[in-house]
């Protein structure tokens, strides 16, 4: 569904950026309607396909200003930054900021497992 009736460029263009952010490591992607999210077990990255373009929002640790950068939010632990994609070369302009994003991800997801309590230690945290 999420690519069904989109112009062929358009399909070869999300099928880089999916490929170029799966090359990173382990990543799932949650595909609806118009939708997809690119996540390791947080969400790095999501896109709207539209009809002539693909809406990306790259969530970094820092304000990244650029000018294709249509907006940017900040929230509790994230920046978003939303920018439309339409090239190849457009992708691999934005290609580092996907993949300093899916680090960020990784590395919180990491400290996750360490500062979990283990069953059986009485609730201290690490080891």
């Amino acid at each position: 569904m999420l690519l069904k009736n989109r112009p062929p460029a358009l399909v070869d263009l999300y099928r880089k950026l999916e490929a170029t952010v799966k090359s990173f490591g382990a990543v799932e992607v949650v595909a609806r309607d118009r939708y997809a999210l690119f996540r390791t077990t947080r969400i790095f990255t999501d896109l709207t396909v539209m009809r002539d373009a693909l809406r990306v929002v790259i969530h970094l640790g820092r304000e990244v200003s650029a000018p294709y950068f249509i907006k940017v939010a900040r929230g509790d632990k994230r920046v978003s930054h939303v920018t439309k994609i339409r090239t190849s070369a457009e992708l691999r302009v934005i290609t580092p900021l996907l993949r300093e994003a899916y680090d960020l991800a990784a590395s919180e997801e990491s400290q996750d497992a360490v500062s979990q309590p283990h069953a059986g230690d009485g609730g201290r945290v690490g080891r």
